[in-house]
């Protein structure tokens, strides 16, 4: 699933590619993608309306309109916005699930290969429940190593478990978690609140850093995230633990390991990060 790197590169892509454009036209392939409103009301209120902004928060999108209209894009696991050429006019691909028709002649697609995503358009932002109940940014004010170590005192979870809960962060899952804890030195499995004060520095020093460094190699491609051209993310190259079950550590040689929490697998070097 797309996470923070990945979604701030699509935002940034955004701004400068459709701010300031009109709404031509909208064209759906695919109901389900539309979650709260039938296409009548998305054209009305849509087609011809200008983009005024793009913010991300957390794992999500929100393009905002000079009629105070608002499109809620959470594109999930396996969505992703492609400027461009109309990709399903040609019949050139299934995965198209959504086309916004731009005034400079260009074409805004949503693609969805497996339909987790969906698109919400609202006149207010609190109508959003994702937003009202999202934590702080991670690359914001609010999150600073004082107050992770504030936070962190009143969590008895384990370290990895807290840092995926977007309603204590937002936009970190299950990829930059293991490399931020991988770069801090911190075990996945140990106690939120039993972590050091220089433990709590490092995790700081280590989100800032791996999340910076991510969304300058505009994100990590797996599987289907893409960014609005159509292309990978490189920062599949600098992964150090995720994904590395049963190969050696880069910094000491041992063999990365691969456990279960919450659901979700989690890599790290039992040398580099003891309990």
């Amino acid at each position: 699933m797309p996470e923070l790197p990945e979604v701030e590169t699509i935002k940034r892509d955004l701004e400068q590619k459709i701010v300031g454009l009109r709404i031509d036209g909208i064209k759906v392939f695919d109901k389900r993608v539309i979650q709260n409103k039938n296409i009548n009301v998305y054209k009305k209120y849509l087609v011809g309306a200008n983009i005024e902004r793009i913010i991300r928060r957390g794992k999500a999108l929100i393009i905002t309109f000079d009629n105070h209209w608002h499109l809620f894009v959470q594109v999930k696991m396996t969505g992703h916005l492609v400027y461009g050429k109309c990709l399903r006019q040609h019949n050139e691909t299934t995965e198209t699930k959504v086309v916004f028709k731009l005034s400079n002649g260009k074409f805004l697609n949503y693609n969805d290969h497996r339909t987790f995503g969906w698109l919400y358009l609202v006149d207010n932002l609190n109508k959003i429940s994702y937003l009202n109940n999202i934590g702080p940014e991670p690359l914001g004010d609010v999150f600073s190593s004082k107050w992770l170590m504030q936070a962190l005192l009143k969590r008895k979870s384990s370290i990895k478990t807290i840092m995926m809960n977007q309603h204590f962060v937002a936009g970190i899952g299950n990829i930059y978690a293991s490399e931020i804890l991988f770069a801090a030195r911190v075990n996945p499995q140990k106690k939120a609140n039993c972590l050091s004060n220089r433990e709590v520095s490092l995790l700081y020093s280590a989100t800032q850093e791996i999340l910076k460094e991510a969304i300058e190699c505009r994100g990590t491609s797996m599987r289907n995230y893409r960014d609005t051209n159509g292309e990978k993310g490189i920062y599949w190259n600098r992964i150090k633990v995720y994904g590395r079950q049963d190969e050696q550590c880069f910094r000491c040689r041992k063999t990365i390991v691969r456990i279960v929490q919450a659901g979700r697998s989690t890599f790290y070097c039992t040398h580099c990060q003891k309990i």
